[in-house]
């Protein structure tokens, strides 16, 4: 049963009240945060084959969405980067790492919200305009920009709430907080988006070559961009594309190369432009 948008809201809310509290309480994410007018608020929906009773916090039975039942089980993501990804899109419970462009996420973010709500945590330098010039529908965005010590408090908080939470440079977040993270996201139906480093992503994403249009000597906006973005994913996909960034959003400038399911290489390589020739003078 698909919640509705009433109770999508009061969910976010009270996911983005546990992450204010726990961004300045002591707490663990093995231990979620239960603030007092919890009580008051209606009862969280059940998921499917689990008790009314039972924690939503506790060992999950089934992987549901954050929002209630009846959710796909996969999120739109950009034509563009569609290649990356499986054919259905953006898996629930899935994390993909995304580096080298605020663009990059920003598109990703906004193709997989749909109607439903997402999270920006630990990107104080990530501006609203670019996120609502991006497709983002910041009436359905919460925003944390520093998740402080307890990051890992914060960011389960927020993952209990949300459909897609991008996710900044926690240094605070452990290695057993991004295993304990990843279970969560897994058990709740949400997804991240990591711009640092996360063990196990799905899919990992990198952007370079980017050249913008617009701008002079001290003059003038960006009003377009490209970049190249190289990729790998799990299930044996590789390779990059040249894409341009505009109004429209994400158009492909050259496919590139994409590999299908073979060895998928361990690191995704830096995207840089050729050297400057060397010239010898006397």
């Amino acid at each position: 049963m698909t919640m509705t948008p009433a109770e999508r809201m009061a969910t976010a809310r009270r996911a983005l009240e546990r992450a204010e509290a726990a961004a300045g309480l002591r707490t663990r994410l093995a231990a979620p945060l239960r603030l007092a007018d919890d009580a008051a608020a209606p009862p969280a929906r059940p998921a499917p084959g689990r008790a009314a009773g039972e924690d939503a916090a506790g060992p999950p039975t089934t992987a549901t969405g954050p929002v209630g039942g009846g959710v796909a089980d996969h999120l739109p993501v950009p034509a563009a980067l569609a290649g990356f990804f499986p054919a259905s899109g953006l898996r629930r419970g899935s994390v993909v790492q995304v580096g080298g462009s605020a663009s990059l996420l920003l598109a990703l973010v906004a193709a997989a919200q749909g109607e439903g709500w997402v999270a920006l945590a630990a990107l104080p330098d990530l501006g609203l305009q670019a996120a609502a010039e991006a497709g983002v529908a910041l009436e359905r965005c919460l925003f944390v920009p520093r998740t402080g010590p307890e990051s890992a408090a914060v960011v389960g908080a927020l993952v209990d709430g949300v459909d897609v939470l991008a996710v900044g440079d926690c240094r605070a977040l452990g290695a057993r907080d991004r295993r304990l993270l990843s279970a969560r996201l897994r058990s709740r139906g949400a997804v991240l988006l990591s711009t640092a480093h996360w063990p196990g992503a799905d899919v990992v994403l990198r952007a370079g070559q980017v050249r913008t249009e617009g701008l002079g000597r001290g003059w003038g906006s960006v009003r377009a961009g490209e970049m190249t973005v190289h990729g790998r994913s799990r299930n044996g996909v590789a390779g990059r594309v040249r894409l341009r960034v505009g109004a429209s959003g994400l158009d492909v400038v050259d496919d590139g190369a994409l590999h299908g399911p073979g060895p998928v290489p361990e690191q995704v390589p830096a995207a840089q432009g050729p050297g400057p020739r060397l010239q010898a003078v006397s």
